[in-house]
């Protein structure tokens, strides 16, 4: 591959990045997928959700504190997942960065992560309540 080709590449990341935000909370797309999907059932999930994930967030600082690696990535995989299914993708990324502090035993140095996911969950629960009018 030869520069011009990388410089056009690296040009249109950065244009991409313009029209689908970094700090995006929520995938549009993911998010009605969903909802047209579930249908009525969808207002349940998203409680579901929101509890559940709240309860992660609980698990993970309990687990931070302990050093605890292996509930760590549980919880983190967990909500993870759950996060994917709605494309709340803020939730996705850190989760994921959460696993991997796991995989390298460093659960305990991850308390500024853990808070950050609980930030961009009540982000999440924002929007969530903002797109179903609750």
């Amino acid at each position: 591959m030869d520069d011009t080709h990388l410089n056009h590449n690296q040009n249109m990341d950065s244009h991409s990045m313009d029209s689908h935000p970094v700090h995006e909370v929520i995938n549009h797309e993911q998010f009605e997928e969903m909802r047209d999907l579930l249908e009525e059932d969808f207002a349940d999930l998203v409680q579901t959700y929101l509890t559940d994930s709240q309860k992660r967030i609980d698990s993970l600082r309990v687990a931070q504190v302990a050093g605890d690696n292996a509930n760590g990535f549980e919880a983190a995989h967990a909500l993870k997942g759950a996060s994917a299914n709605l494309g709340a993708t803020q939730l996705v990324t850190l989760s994921g960065q959460l696993q991997e502090a796991c995989r390298a035993h460093q659960i305990s140095h991850s308390a500024t992560v853990i808070e950050h996911l609980s930030e961009a969950l009540h982000h999440v629960e924002q929007q969530i309540y903002q797109r179903l009018a609750l």
